[in-house]
């Protein structure tokens, strides 16, 4: 997605268990999304996810997507049952201008204008994500679950760019 600009709010900080995470309130445009959907949950999910990212990059789907806004990949967390505790989709893919034509297997999302907490993450991937992610279970942010997605920019690299923004959906627009 592309990033709003600031809106005049500073960093929030809190301390979850001696890690400090910040993050940043945000307000995204409504988008649209095409990708490959798993449906999942936090109890399978560190089986099915590194499988599925798998499927994504070995059958190159980002290649098969049109329309693409940029080079960014999204991995959206959506349709959630409840909350984060239950099942939701979690689909690889990216930013599109329009969903007119969305390929067999794929599946076309539109993710409504929202206001977002961003949490950007801190040094090694994966455990900077983990951190982000675990900062985010242990807050009282006022989450909407509609649509939440962490975003991997086109320069992303494990080892040498590992910066990964999480956006996470709050009520209130």
């Amino acid at each position: 997605m592309k990033e709003a600009p600031s809106n005049g709010q500073s960093p929030v900080k809190e301390k979850f268990k001696g890690l400090e995470m910040n993050h940043t309130i945000e307000h995204q445009r409504h988008a649209f999304f095409i990708g490959l959907e798993l449906r999942t949950n936090n109890e399978e999910c560190s089986v099915a996810m590194p499988a599925h990212k798998e499927k994504f990059f070995n059958e190159n789907i980002l290649a098969k997507i049109p329309n693409k806004l940029n080079g960014n990949i999204l991995a959206l967390y959506t349709d959630y049952e409840k909350d984060y505790t239950k099942t939701y989709s979690w689909i690889l893919g990216c930013e599109v201008s329009n969903l007119g034509f969305v390929p067999d297997g794929l599946i076309g999302k539109e993710i409504p204008a929202s206001k977002y907490a961003v949490f950007t993450t801190q040094g090694e991937f994966p455990q900077g994500l983990i951190a982000a992610w675990q900062a985010v279970w242990k807050s009282n942010l006022p989450r909407s679950y509609t649509s939440d997605f962490e975003l991997y920019r086109s320069d992303f690299d494990p080892q040498k760019n590992p910066e990964v923004k999480v956006f996470i959906a709050i009520d209130g627009v």
